[in-house]
């Protein structure tokens, strides 16, 4: 069984952490500088809460779960113990050339997950470096499936992978709440008007995995000349619906390139 060496234990690390901790196939152990965060890990997840550099020489993949900013400062606690070492990097923003130089290694591979890794249900882009060598990327793609479902891209796409599954999944929060205030908007108690919502979408998506048809498809089977559906699409045109979803990824995905400089 590999071991799993998980540097922080944020909102990213920690989904991470629970979601290869329900899969059981992993040796999992984390290094969490914030006591509260660590005590969480230990005793909500039963996970082993090691030192830095117990964790970097113990562990046979190490994952960087850190925030952008604390970068600099883990390279110069780590760069000294990481050669030839095996990395799998969740920073947004930072390209694997920058892991590979301060790391020494050429075992390097960027994943872009969302927060529904605590759930195995994230979709999480992949990327290699160009010497990963064939049993790490089988091992990246294992860690991969237990929190998701993996796709490999070529790195130049992960800032769009970023817009479209890492932010896109607050998206859906903010689409999600909005119904539910519709619903509230004609006179349902939100509870009741999320719930509804929330049967809505899982029944929407269990039809479009299902069938396997495109949505504008299933679209014009729910819209009938003159009816209640059409009514509401056109509303949410002429607020510009269509619009305001591409622009989001694309402006998340824009502050994402700007991230890799």
């Amino acid at each position: 069984m590999k071991k799993i060496g998980i540097i922080g234990f944020g909102n990213m690390g920690g989904a991470i952490a629970a979601g290869l901790a329900k899969a059981g196939n992993f040796d999992i152990q984390i290094t969490e500088k914030i006591p509260e965060k660590a005590v969480k890990a230990e005793q909500s997840y039963g996970l082993n809460v090691v030192q830095l550099d117990e964790l970097i020489t113990s562990s046979d993949i190490i994952v960087l779960a850190v925030k952008p900013q604390g970068l600099s400062l883990l390279f110069k606690d780590i760069a000294s113990m990481t050669k030839d070492k095996k990395i799998i990097s969740i920073v947004a923003g930072k390209t694997i050339n920058l892991f590979k130089d301060h790391l020494h290694t050429e075992q390097v591979a960027r994943f872009m997950p969302n927060l529904a890794a605590s759930e195995g249900k994230a979709f999480v882009g992949v990327s290699f470096g160009g010497q990963a060598d064939n049993e790490f990327k089988t091992d990246c793609l294992a860690i991969a499936q237990a929190i998701g479902t993996p796709l490999e891209f070529p790195e130049s796409l992960m800032p769009a992978v970023t817009g479209l599954s890492g932010s896109g999944i607050a998206f859906v929060f903010a689409f999600i709440h909005a119904m539910a205030l519709g619903g509230v908007s004609c006179g349902i108690a939100y509870p009741d008007s999320l719930m509804i919502t929330l049967k809505t979408i899982g029944g929407a998506l269990a039809v479009l995995e299902k069938t396997k048809e495109n949505p504008v498809s299933m679209l014009s089977k729910v819209i009938s000349p003159a009816g209640t559906t059409i009514r509401g699409i056109t509303a949410l045109e002429k607020e510009g619906f269509t619009y305001s979803v591409i622009k989001a990824v694309e402006n998340a995905t824009a502050r994402a390139q700007e991230f890799e400089g």
